[in-house]
């Protein structure tokens, strides 16, 4: 299974090229994302004018049906406390929560343009997606 991070799923929604690649080449791969990851969408969706909002609270709908959705369960959270003891303190509660939801749902990848995921010491590997134009993704 393999697993995108907010940033690639915030780049699908705005039609990034290298995202929508990137789903291309995984057709036939079961594709995951967690309730920490839809979280952070929800919050962004709902920012901004009621049309706006409308709109992108649809968007977010229509990818949700499109992903396993791996839950925030106690198995994710015990798997985010053991990443806490080995060291991953630097990252905040929902990475370490998205983390632990990856591992315990046995995703082999993630796939991010955050550079700073890459640093972490995770089971599940880390590929950073490159940014053709990164004025693009502000």
């Amino acid at each position: 299974m393999k697993a995108l991070d907010t940033s690639v799923l915030l780049a699908l929604l705005e039609g990034d090229r290298a995202a929508r690649g990137l789903v291309r080449k995984l057709r036939g791969v079961e594709i995951a994302t967690t309730e920490a990851n839809l979280l952070e969408l929800s919050y962004l969706a709902a920012l901004g004018s009621s049309h706006a909002r409308s709109h992108r609270q649809e968007a977010l709908e229509r990818l949700r049906r499109r992903l396993t959705v791996l839950p925030i369960d106690a198995r994710a959270v015990g798997n985010a406390g053991q990443l806490l003891r080995r060291g991953a303190d630097r990252y905040p509660p929902t990475v370490l929560a998205m983390m632990g939801a990856l591992e315990a749902g046995s995703c082999d990848e993630l796939f991010t343009f955050d550079r700073g995921l890459a640093r972490g010491r995770w089971k599940v590997r880390i590929s950073l997606l490159s940014e053709k134009n990164p004025k693009e993704r502000k």
